[in-house]
């Protein structure tokens, strides 16, 4: 580590030190919003408690089956989604650039978007914890496994035995790019975009048709029409927030739904229903034992009633996106491939559009 490089990382530690003592509690996602710098950033600042991890995340991913129950964490700026149970039978696709499970934890890895992962130990309270944290080449975080009273230690420490790097330099982080812009509805064939989304046989084909059609995914809901699209009039937060509303839906009715959150390197994905909600300030909550949501409704501005053809029939998805446009929460009804979709979670949308 160079001398510049190590006195602006003393700096930033610093002033993130000055910050919690103002803002106690603070997160570290937040403070680093505060301070203009990545998350990785002000983790590294840390004098001990951080280890880097070899880079193949893909085969560590494929190694957690012994470790049994993990907390893990997915999350972009408005949403925050939690996950407790077992990784069982994590698979490495597209040669080493995907990956997936599918059981009581429900991921899909976008691996080529990985770049730095870290174990983390903190101490707090009189508590101590450990977690796998992993961050793209901006420094910002993709996931995170968290270690619970459930996990075999034994387990987790001989992963970390084969998986950590001593050896690892500091990273050399890139800029992290502006949002990318919206798509001129000037430049769209409309006509050809609802061809296609009429054509559509397999909702998993729905983002390979927005690029053929060279559009980006909100601006083509807005062109298609109110046969495929339904925007919802939804406030920020209370009753006549389409979230708080949906939810409040599906916990009266215990209709199952998935609920799906990402970033650029991963989806995290729960199936099954609500049973504790808690809306607190700008957070709608799930607060349930197994999972927990987290979202601050008043940075999703825009929500839809979203409907595209498969060959088991519609597939209807309730979507919230940010103001830059993208996409940050997406609900559906419980279903399976080679399952039609729902009769319950069909009326419970139909609903949802007669109030918003």
């Amino acid at each position: 580590m160079n001398i510049a490089y190590a006195s602006r990382e003393r700096t930033l530690g610093q002033r993130w030190r000055a910050l919690l003592a103002e803002n106690p509690g603070l997160r570290i996602r937040n403070a680093a919003a505060r301070l203009g710098v990545s998350e990785l950033e002000l983790l590294l600042t840390r004098e001990q408690g951080v280890d880097a991890l070899t880079p193949d995340f893909g085969a560590l991913l494929s190694e957690l089956d012994p470790v049994g129950d993990v907390m893990i964490l997915t999350r972009n700026d408005q949403v925050v989604h939690e996950v407790t149970g077992a990784f069982r039978k994590f698979t490495v696709t597209g040669r080493g650039t995907m990956g997936l499970a599918v059981g009581d934890i429900d991921v899909r890895a976008f691996l080529n978007n990985w770049a730095y992962g870290y174990l983390v130990r903190e101490d707090s309270g009189g508590h101590s914890r450990q977690s796998l944290q992993f961050f793209d080449s901006y420094g910002r975080a993709i996931h995170k496994i968290y270690m619970t009273d459930a996990t075999d230690r034994a387990a987790w420490d001989d992963l970390l035995s084969r998986y950590l790097d001593p050896r690892a330099e500091a990273p050399e982080l890139e800029a992290a790019p502006e949002p990318e812009p919206r798509t001129s509805p000037d430049s769209v064939d409309v006509a050809a975009l609802r061809k296609d989304w009429s054509g559509l046989k397999d909702v998993h084909h729905f983002h390979a048709m927005l690029k053929r059609n060279q559009v980006d995914r909100m601006t083509a809901l807005e062109l298609v029409g109110d046969a495929w699209v339904r925007p919802l009039e939804s406030e920020p937060e209370g009753e006549n927030c389409a979230l708080d509303h949906l939810l409040m839906q599906v916990w009266d009715s215990q209709c199952p739904v998935m609920v799906f959150v990402g970033n650029r390197g991963m989806v995290q994905i729960f199936t099954g229903t609500v049973t504790r909600l808690l809306r607190t300030g700008p957070w709608m909550n799930v607060l349930d034992k197994g999972f927990s949501l987290h979202a601050d409704t008043h940075h999703i501005t825009r929500w839809f009633v979203v409907r595209r053809p498969s060959a088991d029939g519609i597939v209807t998805s309730v979507e919230g996106y940010n103001r830059d446009g993208e996409l940050v929460i997406t609900l559906f009804g419980k279903r399976k491939p080679g399952q039609p979709e729902s009769h319950h979670w069909q009326q419970e949308v139909a609903r949802l559009e007669e109030e918003l």
